[in-house]
């Protein structure tokens, strides 16, 4: 292009070619922080400027129309700062003395360009795909789509149709970064557009790896932000790779199962941890008991009656045979009369909070141990059910949401989570699962009270002992009534 349409806009090296390409959809997939969005915003402009000087039809109103979409608004306040410092003077109106916004008008997020003498006035406005029924009645000569991987199908179907309108010039920019999710619209239409069987469609692949702009510490900080972001979202953000398999939030939930047998009590010179995740309205209470050296699950409970004396019942059980040394419990709620009466029992009992941010960090700090085999856990096919079905969402807001896929419970995730925030953190020359020796583990049982107990170890004293024999004994009569 022989113009220098902005001024202050220096395209990357990767993007001359993409600058220089005629094609009228074009699918982008460049790494975090690679200039995509400007490139796409320029893009637009240049196709203003052709429209200066080709003859107009009347009757188009306004007479260039563009659109930059966003998942929704706190994400498109970004490209909307761009578009006030980027547009060029010749581009927007002059100031007046009842008007020095020069066509901005933020309050409705858009910008009026300015006319010629045979074209009106042109439109650019900043869009949500948050409602997708406001994304259509409109044609465009030029829609940047920002962050497509964030964007839902029903607003694709509906940008779609904008490009279609007769007498518009239908040029079309996507960006973003691949989407978590194979079957997402993002990843359609760029392997549709990577095929080349259509000149006005091109896709551009820009990892951090071919962008020659970065500099050795660029590159430095980036490299190292992968030992502690999860793999497959590093390579998603910086290599652009699209995820393989079933998208599920906490990946490969598989690959931490391992063939060692549960326990019914504590090992010597073994440390335990429990996490509780508490009953809600038709949920089931799950009590998860961990290893903490190893970050292995050795025992767990779903305890299916509302009643606090049960759950109770169960969880101080537990706390006794593995002498627990600490118990992280949701006390969201209803949880909290709990909390309290076990931490006047002695119980050492953490309160858990969720939250949407809690909840998001929890299921993190498990999603990164489950990458990187950090634990262990054995093959219980309810559990697994639970672990594959999360997902991670977009709110509004612009923050993730955590959740099960509907018609599952989270139970079993959540109590495994807290367990594991409360494991000691890995050495760093860990050692593999399958190498390590077990140390006298007890075969595997479904009852919730063990054989023997009432034969406590000579340290436990008479009272002990009684209060472990009672406490067996309701346990059991609970097991034959289908509670437990």
């Amino acid at each position: 292009m022989s113009v220098q349409l902005a001024p202050g806009y220096v395209p990357r090296k990767w993007a001359e070619g993409f600058h220089a390409s005629a094609a009228k959809l074009k699918v982008v997939w460049v790494h975090r922080r690679g200039g995509k969005g400007w490139a796409a915003e320029h893009e637009g402009l240049k196709a203003y400027w052709w429209a200066l000087r080709t003859n107009p039809k009347m009757e188009l109103i306004p007479g260039f129309h563009a659109w930059t979409v966003a998942p929704n608004f706190p994400q498109a306040r970004q490209s909307e700062n761009e578009l006030e410092v980027f547009l060029p003077a010749w581009a927007r109106p002059n100031a007046t003395q009842w008007d020095q916004s020069r066509g901005h008008r933020r309050d409705e997020h858009t910008f009026v360009l300015r006319g010629s003498r045979d074209r009106r006035e042109g439109l650019w406005e900043v869009k949500s795909a948050f409602e997708p029924e406001a994304l259509q009645t409109v044609g465009l000569d030029f829609l940047h789509v920002t962050e497509c991987q964030d964007i839902p199908e029903t607003a694709f179907n509906r940008m779609l149709a904008t490009l279609r309108s007769p007498g518009r010039m239908g040029l079309s920019v996507w960006e973003g970064i691949p989407p978590d999710d194979p079957d997402h619209w993002f990843a359609r239409i760029f392997y549709d557009a990577s095929k080349g069987e259509d000149a006005d469609r091109q896709a551009f692949f820009v990892p951090y790896t071919a962008n020659s702009d970065l500099t050795a510490g660029d590159i430095k900080a980036l490299e190292k932000d992968r030992e502690v972001m999860l793999e497959r979202e590093w390579k998603r953000m910086w290599l652009c790779e699209l995820p393989t398999g079933e998208g599920a939030f906490l990946g490969n939930v598989d690959g931490c199962i391992v063939n060692l047998p549960l326990l019914t009590e504590a090992e010597s010179d073994h440390r335990y941890v429990m996490g509780v995740d508490l009953a809600k309205k038709v949920d089931y209470t799950v009590i998860i008991v961990m290893d903490a050296c190893h970050r292995r699950l050795v025992w767990h409970r779903q305890i299916r009656q509302m009643d606090w004396n049960v759950q109770e019942e169960a969880i101080k059980y537990a706390h006794s045979q593995f002498q627990v040394r600490r118990i992280r419990l949701d006390s969201t709620g209803v949880g909290d009369p709990v909390f309290d009466r076990l931490r006047f029992d002695g119980l050492p009992v953490d309160g858990f909070v969720f939250t949407n941010e809690s909840k998001y960090g929890i299921l993190t700090a498990l999603a990164i141990g489950i990458e990187k085999h950090l634990l262990a856990y054995p093959n219980l096919p309810e559990m697994l059910r639970e672990l594959r079905s999360v997902r991670a969402s977009k709110l509004p807001s612009g923050r993730s949401r955590v959740e099960s896929t509907a018609g599952t419970h989270d139970d079993y995730v959540m109590a495994l989570a807290m367990a594991y925030s409360l494991c000691d953190p890995p050495p760093a020359d860990l050692a593999k699962w399958q190498d390590i020796k077990p140390m006298r583990y007890a075969p595997v049982v479904d009852t919730l009270v063990p054989g023997g107990i009432i034969e406590a170890k000579g340290a436990v004293g008479f009272l002990e002992r009684r209060r472990l024999a009672r406490q067996a004994s309701r346990i059991k009569e609970l097991e034959a009534l289908g509670v437990l």
